[in-house]
Parts: structure tokens; C-alpha cells; sequence
């Protein structure tokens, strides 16, 4: 009676509870970064950015054309409607307000088409799609990313940041003063720091050209919400950023004259894209290397990169153009890590494998 009854038992009683995912699934994550993407088109509606919606909408058009295409030519029944949008809203945010939404729309179409064609799909392409058309549109017309307010010599200076919020054309938002007053008695007066008027509204809308450079206080939380919920790893934007702030700060003023030590580290991750490119770009799929080793070198080597191409920061396009370098060598990290990986495999399995071999023909 006893062997009946637990066969009798419900089907409840059988549970897969103790099997749970170490990482979310790729379609999680994907979600989880669409998410994220939409407090930044809410934002350019409030500030009635209307070109630049526009031109995010082109290049998500283009990038869903461009999967349409492939799967017909293909013959593929299943179109991915996730990745295109994500690609092209991001594509579309690096692009600037100025541009034609009619090129934005066939850079897309092309570039995101041949990602597909000749580099891979979403996940299994060396190459950054995004970064490859950002770049394209540049070399197409140089003229319409020429956002940069100021000189050289005030961007290498001790205080950049202060020069670029002085500048007559920066806006500076109704409650900048009182939250700025607020601080310097709450925060900053603890440790004898006064920050003057205009730092806030450079943290919360930094007014560039380019989308994805304005609004680097949502970028932020942003990227708070999606590491702590492990929907992105928090181990290459951190060491990035570490590096480039180290490299800004002590190593810059050398090859710039300005006073030792001093570079400006706040303006250096508030312009160029910094925040939102290393959130959404950095580590796309299929592009960095899977180990820890091989991540911790990524980011040491993007670091290094980030700070020869773009310098102190202001740069339009110099970010997208490090994506591409580090695409490079993180294909050779991963050649490297394919081998290690093997010689592993077969220092364990040699012996086994001889060991059978002498016990069948014992």
C-alpha cells in the first residue's frame, strides 16, 4: 500500500526548486536594458528634443529593416525584435541632433546589415554593429559631430569643467542653485569642499548635441539598477573607469602643461559619452573575452585606449572609435583564452584517457 501511495502523490511533490540560473538568461537581460533605454527618450521628450527622437527612430527603423532583410534572404521564420530596436536606439543616441534622419536611417540599414552578413548575429559578432555605424555616420559627415565647446587649452586645464559650464552657451537649470546650496551645507561641508553653481545641472543635462551625452544622472542610476540586479557585470565598467580616471588625473597633465596631477576627472566621464557608452557598449555580447583574467585585461587595455584616443574627454565620436580598437584586441584575448582553455581540457583528460587505455589491456 505504501509503494501505491507514493505513486498517488501529486505531480507538486516533484520540483526543480533547488535548479536555479547563475546569470539571467539572454532575453532577461535584454529586457532589462530596453528598460533602462526608455528614461532617456522620456527625457528628450520633456526637453522637446524632437530631432533627435527622430533620429533614434530612423536608426530603429533601419536596424529593424536590416533584420527583415537578412532573415528573407536567409529564409529564417523567426525575426528578433529586441536586439535591432536596442541597437538602433542606442546607435541613434550617439548620433547628433544635426543629422539627417534620412542617412541615419540607411547607415543603419547598411552597417546593422552587415554586422549580420559578415560578422554574426546578435551575440556571435567580434565587431560592435553600434559603434561601426556611429562611426561610419562621423567619416560620412565630420561637420555634424563638431559639438566641442571648448579649446584645447581649456579642456586640458586644472578646472575644465568649470570653464565648460561658464561658457555663455551652457544652460543652467531653475533649481541648480538651490540643490548646489543644499549640498555644500549637507555633503561637501563635511569635508571643506564648496562646488560652485552649474555642476548639477552638468550632472543632470550637460546640453551636447549628442543625446547620449546629456543626461549622465540617469545613465548613472541606471547602471546602479543593472549591476545590482546582475543583468550586466560590474567587473569591466569598473576597472575601466578606474583606469581612465587614474590615467586623466595623473597622467594627463604631463603631456598637456597643466599643473601636475590635476587632470579633471569630472569633466573627463561627463563629456565624450563616458557613463553611457561604457554602460551600453563596453561589453556587448560577443565581443569580450569570457574569462576573469581576460575581462580584468579588457578593461585595463580599454582604460589605456580610452585615454589615447579621447584624451581629457569633449570627444564626439573617440569612444566609438575605442570600441573598435578594443573589438581587436579582444579577439586575440580570446584566441589566447580558447588555447589556455584546451590545454587545460587535455592536461585533465590525458591521463584518464591513458589510464583506460592501460587497464583494457590489462
Amino acid at each position: 500500500m505504501k509503494f501505491i501511495e507514493i505513486f498517488k502523490r501529486p505531480e507538486k511533490a516533484e520540483s526543480l526548486r533547488p535548479f536555479t540560473y547563475l546569470t539571467p538568461s539572454v532575453g532577461t537581460v535584454r529586457k532589462f536594458i530596453l528598460v533602462m533605454m526608455v528614461p532617456q527618450l522620456v527625457m528628450l521628450a520633456v526637453t522637446k528634443s524632437y530631432s533627435s527622437l527622430l533620429l533614434v527612430l530612423s536608426s530603429v527603423l533601419g536596424s529593424m529593416a536590416s533584420e527583415i532583410v537578412h532573415c528573407l534572404y536567409s529564409k529564417s521564420k523567426k525575426v528578433e525584435y529586441l536586439s535591432p530596436v536596442i541597437q538602433g536606439m542606442i546607435a541613434g543616441l550617439l548620433i547628433p541632433s544635426g543629422y539627417s534622419v534620412v542617412a541615419v536611417f540607411f547607415i543603419s540599414f547598411m552597417c546593422m546589415y552587415l554586422g549580420k552578413y559578415a560578422f554574426g548575429g546578435f551575440s556571435q559578432s567580434w565587431i560592435n554593429t553600434v559603434a561601426l555605424t556611429v562611426a561610419v555616420a562621423y567619416m560620412l559627415d565630420v561637420s555634424s559631430f563638431s559639438t566641442i565647446r571648448l579649446g584645447p587649452e581649456l579642456v586640458s586645464s586644472r578646472n575644465a569643467a568649470l570653464a565648460y559650464i561658464q561658457d555663455p552657451s551652457f544652460h543652467i537649470c531653475a533649481a541648480d542653485s538651490a540643490i548646489t546650496s543644499f549640498l555644500n551645507r549637507t555633503v561637501f561641508g563635511l569635508f571643506g569642499i564648496v562646488i560652485p553653481d552649474g555642476y548639477v545641472s552638468f550632472f543632470w543635462d550637460s546640453g551636447s548635441l549628442i543625446p547620449a551625452f546629456r543626461f549622465n544622472f540617469i545613465t548613472l542610476i541606471s547602471s546602479i539598477v543593472l549591476m545590482a540586479m546582475d543583468i550586466i557585470d560590474m567587473v569591466i565598467p569598473l576597472i575601466f573607469i578606474a583606469v581612465y580616471s587614474v590615467l586623466v588625473r595623473l597622467v594627463g597633465p604631463v603631456f598637456t602643461g597643466a599643473p601636475a596631477f590635476q587632470g579633471d576627472v569630472i569633466f573627463a566621464l561627463l563629456t565624450s559619452g563616458t557613463i553611457f557608452s561604457t554602460l551600453f557598449l563596453l561589453q556587448w555580447y560577443g565581443t569580450v573575452p569570457i574569462t576573469k583574467s581576460g575581462k580584468i585585461l579588457y578593461a585595463c587595455l580599454a582604460g589605456v585606449v580610452a585615454f589615447l584616443v579621447m584624451g581629457y574627454g569633449n570627444s564626439p565620436v573617440g569612444y566609438v572609435f575605442m570600441i573598435l580598437i578594443m573589438n581587436l584586441f579582444s579577439t586575440l584575448i580570446q584566441i589566447f583564452e580558447s588555447r589556455m582553455a584546451r590545454k587545460k581540457v587535455q592536461a585533465v583528460l590525458s591521463p584518464r584517457i591513458q589510464a583506460i587505455k592501460e587497464a583494457e589491456h590489462v
